[in-house]
């Protein structure tokens, strides 16, 4: 009996303790993309512009021209003892240019991510596990531009 009370107790200071807030969507400032450039790594750019593009809205006064120029590398980190690689690291960076035509101004940013995976047993384990790496980078840079184009 006692216990059932001491985990509904503690059950409660945990759930009302977390720090959660609900974000207010009408507080962050909304955007138009015009036009987006693409330079680079076809796919990580198309991956990109559709993450981008899906939080653009033509009715907005925020209007922006992006040039987008992405770049990704792969380069061994580990070997075993044998020299057989066990793990690699990617590294994906994306120079972005921002014109907004509302202010006239033009700025540029960098957005980085890097990531590891180890190789599997098999090939195709490993290209799995590079492409869920990509995938996940990729979303993180996108979030990354999004967020700076919100800012301004």
């Amino acid at each position: 009996m006692f216990k059932n009370i001491y985990l509904i107790i503690l059950v409660f200071i945990l759930t009302t303790q977390c720090g959660y807030q609900v974000v207010n969507q009408k507080d962050l400032r909304q955007f138009y993309i015009k036009s987006i450039e693409l330079e680079g790594e076809k796919i990580l750019n198309h991956k990109i512009k559709k993450n981008v593009l899906f939080y653009s809205k033509e009715s907005n006064n925020n209007v922006f021209n992006v040039k987008i120029k992405t770049n990704k590398s792969k380069s061994i980190i580990e070997k075993n003892i044998k020299n057989e690689i066990v793990k690699y690291q990617i590294n994906i960076s994306s120079n972005v240019e921002f014109y907004n035509f509302e202010t006239g101004v033009l700025f540029t940013n960098t957005f980085f991510e890097r990531g590891n995976f180890n190789v599997g047993n098999k090939n195709i384990d490993t290209r799995n596990s590079e492409k869920k790496l990509v995938e996940d980078l990729t979303e993180k840079i996108s979030k990354k531009i999004i967020k700076r184009l919100r800012l301004d």
